[in-house]
């Protein structure tokens, strides 16, 4: 029988088998509070390059229980690169470097959210984000959506729809453990603080 070996295949007469290397991947079941970019940066990766990996955009709301595929460097795709800015002037540097608080939180929690972000920037390095989409405020059909995930068993803990702070726009989850620990530290000088003591990720404006 003629036998030759080309490259990573093997002829075996006039049929070629190619073997392919084994991915390296590592197999994550979602825990309770984890979000994809929490994920990703405990994995030393980018958001967007471990949702491109997995077939999901980066703004994804994973669930607990759902199963992720954290590929290592060498499979990871690339980060996408963001297109160069542009020549700032001192407004729009002002702009860029003034921290933005979630979409649709109240007025004030806004207000006391870029003062808090700003010194958790200034005074740990810690730029504080929210999980994703619907984790500052939600609606009460957005609400209702999560809390029969809760219920399904495939979701984070989540209230009724109707008595969620995060239906009232002074509720924020936080994307990873590091950024609760800022706030546990500053959040008080703003009104801000953890109200949920099995929840880590959720910090809340007010005594909400």
């Amino acid at each position: 029988m003629d036998m030759r070996r080309v490259g990573a295949g093997v002829f075996l007469g006039t049929t070629l088998l190619v073997t392919n290397p084994a991915s390296a991947a590592v197999p994550h079941v979602v825990q309770p509070g984890e979000t994809l970019s929490g994920i990703a940066a405990a994995n030393g990766l980018a958001t967007d390059s471990v949702a491109a990996f997995n077939g999901i955009s980066a703004d994804t709301y994973v669930t607990s229980g759902e199963t992720l595929q954290i590929p290592d460097a060498t499979e990871a795709p690339a980060a996408s690169t963001p297109a160069a800015p542009a020549a700032s002037t001192p407004a729009t540097e002002a702009a860029t470097t003034t921290p933005m608080a979630p979409v649709g939180l109240d007025p004030g929690a806004a207000e006391a959210w870029a003062a808090m972000a700003e010194a958790a920037r200034t005074q740990f390095g810690v730029e504080l984000q929210s999980a994703g989409p619907l984790s500052g405020y939600r609606t009460y059909e957005q609400q209702s959506l999560l809390y029969d995930q809760y219920l399904a068993g495939t979701g984070a803990p989540a209230n009724p729809p109707g008595s969620s702070s995060h239906e009232l726009g002074v509720a924020v989850d936080l994307a990873t453990p590091e950024m609760r620990s800022v706030v546990d530290q500053i959040g008080g000088a703003y009104g801000w603080s953890g109200t949920i003591p099995s929840e880590w990720w959720h910090v809340a404006w007010g005594g909400y």
